[in-house]
């Protein structure tokens, strides 16, 4: 039942309980957030593909880095999350530089060698994740910057292993580094280069 709930809330959220988790997740990862896009490294008019938004921090991050000219597309499966995001980025949409989309990481609906940057913020564990690192090495320009953090306690692999899958889909310049956090467990943080 515990495990309902907290996929309800956190994993897939919707409903009430989803909206709750969107607003936990919005002050609890908001640090991660600013994290990965830093270390992204995003510019004016770069594309960015921010896979498992949430309630759209790291979109809006985003969108500030790579604005006027860049775009940011957002995946989320999740209606509730698409529907913070979009209210959290409205000006963004309405410029164009935010685009949602209710998609996963391996079916991004980006085309080939599209993309500068894909950041993913506590959302790898809830992926096909071969599936999802093709899909990214895919849409991801040659030199493309891949950066993936994930609280440790919710990781299903060790840290190499996710660094290992990453390599097998094609990634090269593989990093990966743990970083305390104040209020959580550390960070895993993967990045890496198409």
């Amino acid at each position: 039942m515990l495990t309902r709930l907290l996929d309800v809330t956190f994993g897939r959220p919707h409903g009430p309980l989803g909206r709750l988790g969107g607003r936990i997740m919005a002050r609890g990862n908001a640090e991660q957030e600013r994290q990965a896009t830093d270390q992204a490294g995003l510019q004016a008019g770069e594309n960015v593909v921010v896979v498992g938004h949430g309630p759209g921090i790291g979109l809006e991050l985003a969108a500030k880095a790579v604005s006027p000219t860049g775009h940011v597309i957002g995946i989320d499966p999740s209606p509730a999350m698409r529907d913070m995001a979009a209210a959290r980025c409205a000006t963004e949409i309405k410029s164009g530089v935010v685009e949602l989309r209710g998609r996963t990481a391996d079916q991004t609906g980006c085309a080939d060698n599209s993309m500068d940057a894909a950041i993913s913020v506590n959302n790898v564990m809830l992926w096909n994740r071969s599936a999802g690192f093709a899909e990214l090495r895919r849409v991801l320009r040659p030199g493309g910057r891949l950066v993936i953090t994930a609280h440790r306690h919710v990781l299903p692999v060790t840290a190499a292993q996710l660094s290992a899958e990453a390599a097998a889909a094609g990634f090269t310049d593989l990093t990966i580094r743990e970083r305390e956090r104040r209020f959580n467990s550390p960070a895993v943080e993967l990045t890496g280069r198409a």
